[in-house]
């Protein structure tokens, strides 16, 4: 597939270069890893059974494609023209070529225009030069350095141009998970991601991919909400849980997300356990980016009353996607909160044995849907 030429753009300057490294990866000397180079935004074989879904990273860029492909399904689902409104079963996750690449069209648009809040949206191209001199303490890494820069203030004018230059952002030679991550960077700003975090300056204790170069809470918090709060938890928590007024905010999220986030460590004590808010945990849409014991996932309902209609949560389905090869098959849950769930066990040790059979996705979902029975309908667990 070849790329379609383009002429204009502002040439990345080596300050921009430095502040972009800085905030991924708290270095300009060191490139980013392979994982990261070499994905883009390709769709799975039409003809499978994840016609709907992106070819997933199993480390690095993983968390950025998911909530990408969260974005894509919302576009799908429950955009307001005539295919997704009379396509709610199963059928609507077979789409054609066209259509699944005009949601990843959408989906693209949509995030980067959250982002940018009423500012200027900024999308990054690359070609083959670079665009400035490196030194020995701003090292090239055979991509930042070659980047052009495109402002945007109009959302049409936005998506058009994206969806002109959609092969950038689809194809591994051109880094696009990159080129994606950079313009969502720059489309917040750095100044913006770091009144976010509650950070004062850029330094190597705040970054937006980790040690192992995956993606940080507040990279997937600025990819589902347009901020890049370091915690889930509603509004900002001035007090410690034992009362005590705390020396900074924890700044969390502010407003009720498109897309939702349920999040499970077994590491941690059932009192001490990572607040994930109503923002996150009811968003706009019936999808949620899950967190288990770090491995990023995906639940989402065909049925948009699931977050509008309280009796649509008695029984209902959930689809699963994570993109990995183990999962072969469609997996769609039957949720039963009616009832709750029921363990036999008649002591304190019994329970405890009990509860580590459960599936940890299953513990992720009664993060949200206490209690709730999970039906794999057959298909063994495998996450």
């Amino acid at each position: 597939m070849k790329m379609r030429s383009f002429e204009g753009g502002m040439l990345i300057t080596a300050d921009m270069a430095t502040e972009l490294r800085m905030i991924t990866l708290g270095t300009t000397i060191h490139p980013i890893c392979k994982e990261w180079k070499n994905a883009g935004l390709l769709f799975q074989n039409i003809d499978g059974p994840f016609a709907y879904g992106l070819h997933i990273q199993k480390n690095c860029p993983r968390g950025l494609q998911l909530c990408i492909q969260a974005f894509i399904l919302k576009c799908m689902l429950f955009s307001d023209d005539e295919m997704s409104q009379n396509k709610r079963d199963d059928s609507i996750l077979y789409p054609s070529s066209t259509e699944r690449r005009q949601a990843l069209i959408g989906a693209l648009t949509d995030i980067l225009w959250q982002a940018a809040e009423g500012g200027k949206c900024c999308v990054v191209l690359i070609q083959d030069k670079p665009c400035y001199t490196p030194t020995s303490q701003l090292k090239h890494d055979g991509i930042t350095e070659k980047l052009h820069v495109f402002e945007f203030t109009e959302f049409g004018n936005l998506k058009e141009f994206i969806r002109k230059y959609i092969n950038y952002f689809e194809l591994q030679s051109s880094h696009g998970c990159m080129l994606f991550l950079y313009s969502l960077i720059l489309s917040r700003t750095i100044t913006g991601i770091l009144k976010d975090a509650g950070q004062s300056d850029l330094n190597k204790e705040f970054m937006l991919l980790g040690d192992k170069e995956n993606c940080t809470l507040p990279l997937l918090n600025l990819l589902l909400t347009g901020r890049a709060t370091k915690y889930l938890h509603n509004g900002n928590i001035e007090f410690d849980r034992f009362g005590e007024l705390l020396p900074t905010s924890l700044i969390g999220v502010k407003k009720r997300s498109q897309v939702g986030l349920l999040y499970w460590n077994t590491e941690e004590r059932d009192k001490e356990r990572t607040d994930v808010g109503s923002m996150l945990k009811t968003p706009k849409y019936p999808m949620w980016v899950t967190m288990v014991n770090g491995h990023i996932g995906l639940l989402f309902s065909l049925n948009y009353e699931l977050i509008s209609d309280w009796r649509a949560e008695h029984v209902f389905q959930l689809v699963y996607y994570n993109g990995l090869p183990q999962q072969e098959k469609h997996t769609s849950l039957e949720i039963d909160t009616r009832y709750g769930r029921i363990f036999a066990a008649k002591t304190a040790l019994q329970k405890r044995e009990e509860e580590k059979k459960v599936p940890l996705l299953e513990w992720c979902i009664m993060s949200k849907w206490f209690g709730a029975e999970v039906d794999w309908k057959g298909l063994k667990p495998f996450t």
